[in-house]
């Protein structure tokens, strides 16, 4: 074994080329972020794991110009239903989720890895400099933080070399068994390991009730724990279905499994951190697990990149907030999927009694809880607090009877757009395709209401374009105005054209994308909403506030 060592230096070590740490290369590829990534497998294996890309994953695949392959060769999923034997217990319909991908999408993870890979790549042939390829078998032996670096010693599995990188930040995608979660004492991985064993298999099976647009389940009590077989499975099968006969065939690969639910202590340790599976782990239940730690990734990126970039006030603030946002969003799936798991696998009096009687009733009689699950299962819902995370605005209104303003915290909405400057073939444009254009800064958006989109008959445009003064490298402005109010000589007056936009007006013909982040006509106020790279809202203020917006700008 060769014991030299090289020093190389780089902002970014990831640890781990799933999908998690995959996707976190390419936003901080697409942020020039100078990382690298390493893996210590050979090659990445070729079984399907993970198989359901979620809605709200499909959007942010979507919104990083990501999303062609996976619908180009992805399966539509559109229903959920769940049996006990013949008796179907309850459904959920995914057409009514509110969302762009109103489906699950079916993709096998080996699948996901190599889209996200020859995205890097196509990153790469367009001109990105310092994007990397996935360096196979390199593995962390262990890690030191000094006062403004970490010293990785990483070892080439083949060829027995060890190398010194130092690095700026580390991050842990690497796993429930993570070295480098493992790396320092101050992890903890909270939680525990369910008794009951499971078995997981990619099959073929040729059956009426198994379609390729919907997800069958069959509520069965545990399997035994044994080696399994294609044999053994099918027995298995035959037991927990019957009467329904389902011939398994074709086996890519079997294997048995326990149900670890787990959650860091912490996201975030010094220049350390955690995504995905070295974070948190659960239940299958619900397909949550890859989907979760994406967008771990997506929370994380924009703000090691605005730290890295000096782009920031507090560094420490922002940073902090990725584990004071996403680590309970984490609790609430591994006690989700937990409770599921249970009550659709439990031999017990109450898992059958709720699985048999109260579920089936809630979903006949109460649809809106069902879909309000369905939303939770899927993150659709899922919100941040500004009473707990250090970068969203804590904004109470001046004018609060009358206030629906969308919340910090919140999930942008999208909605249709027209242009100023019509295109030869079309003149509309969701504010989504918007937000492809700004989706590596902050983007501050000016709602006028009936207002004019002068600075000499409105104040507030002096006031956006102090903002983007101050702000330019990490703020891109847009205003969203009503159709009567604008005209074609407000299209060139402002200094956007520097950054190459074309559009940066935007108008309706109804009130209704100003009525969904609740901007009235009742309240009568123009507002601006501050969104974040990863399109979640980090301040919104009325008019009359905006000095509030301002503040927290300075931090």
């Amino acid at each position: 074994m060769s014991s030299s060592k090289e020093k190389k230096h780089v902002d970014v070590l990831i640890c781990g080329a799933g999908p998690v740490g995959l996707f976190l290369s390419n936003e901080l590829a697409a942020f020039k972020v100078n990382f690298r990534i390493i893996e210590k497998l050979d090659k990445h294996p070729n079984f399907s794991k993970a198989i359901f890309v979620s809605p709200r994953t499909l959007e942010i695949f979507d919104n990083r110009g990501l999303i062609g392959p996976f619908l180009e060769n992805g399966v539509k999923v559109k229903q959920f239903i769940t049996y006990q034997t013949i008796h179907e217990l309850f459904k959920f319909d995914l057409s009514s989720i509110n969302s762009l991908f109103p489906y699950a999408l079916m993709s096998r993870q080996n699948k996901t890895v190599d889209y996200l890979i020859d995205a890097l790549h196509q990153k790469k042939l367009m001109g990105t400099k310092n994007v990397p390829n996935v360096e196979y078998g390199s593995e962390l032996i262990k890690y030191e933080e000094k006062d403004d670096h970490i010293v990785a010693i990483v070892k080439n599995i083949n060829s027995g070399k060890e190398e010194e990188i130092i690095c700026r930040y580390l991050v842990g995608c690497d796993g429930v068994h993570s070295s480098v979660r493992k790396g320092r004492n101050d992890w903890i991985f909270e939680g525990q390991t369910l008794k009951f064993s499971w078995a997981v298999a990619d099959v073929s099976i040729d059956h009426e009730l198994v379609r390729d647009d919907q997800v069958t389940l069959f509520a069965a009590a545990e399997v035994p724990e044994e080696h399994i077989t294609l044999d053994k499975l099918q027995k298995l099968v035959d037991k927990k279905t019957a009467p329904i006969k389902f011939e398994i065939k074709n086996p890519v690969w079997l294997a048995n499994f326990k149900v670890s639910e787990r959650i860091a202590n912490r996201y975030r340790i010094g220049r350390v951190f955690l995504a995905g599976d070295a974070a948190h782990c659960h239940s299958p239940v619900g397909g949550q697990g890859m989907n979760l730690g994406i967008q771990d990734a997506h929370n994380l990126a924009f703000k090691l990149a605005l730290v890295i970039r000096n782009q920031t006030i507090n560094p420490d603030k922002v940073l902090n907030s990725y584990e004071q946002e996403r680590r309970p969003v984490g609790k609430n799936v591994v006690s989700g999927t937990s409770f599921a798991t249970k009550m659709l696998s439990g031999n017990d009096f109450i898992s059958a009694f709720l699985r048999m009687s109260v579920v089936p009733f809630m979903s006949h009689f109460f649809p809106q809880i069902v879909s309000n699950y369905q939303s939770n299962l899927f993150q659709i819902d899922l919100k941040y607090f500004p009473e707990t995370s250090d970068i969203l605005h804590k904004y109470k209104p001046l004018s609060r009877p009358k206030n629906k303003l969308i919340k910090a915290g919140h999930y942008a909405k999208d909605g249709l757009l027209k242009k100023v400057i019509p295109h030869k073939s079309h003149d509309c444009i969701t504010l989504f395709d918007v937000f492809r254009s700004t989706a590596l800064k902050h983007t501050l958006i000016l709602f006028t209401l009936t207002k004019d989109v002068t600075a000499d008959r409105n104040p507030l445009i002096n006031t956006l374009l102090e903002i983007y003064s101050d702000y330019k490298n990490i703020i891109t402005p847009i205003i969203v105005s009503f159709q009567g109010a604008v005209q074609t000589a407000d299209v060139p007056f402002m200094p956007f054209f520097e950054e190459g936009r074309e559009q940066h007006i935007f108008m309706e013909t109804k009130f209704e994308l100003h009525e969904k982040y609740g901007i009235t006509k009742e309240i009568g106020q123009q507002a601006f909403v501050l969104i974040r790279p990863d399109l979640y809202i980090a301040s919104a203020v009325l008019e009359n506030d905006v000095d509030k917006l301002k503040a927290f700008l300075e931090g």
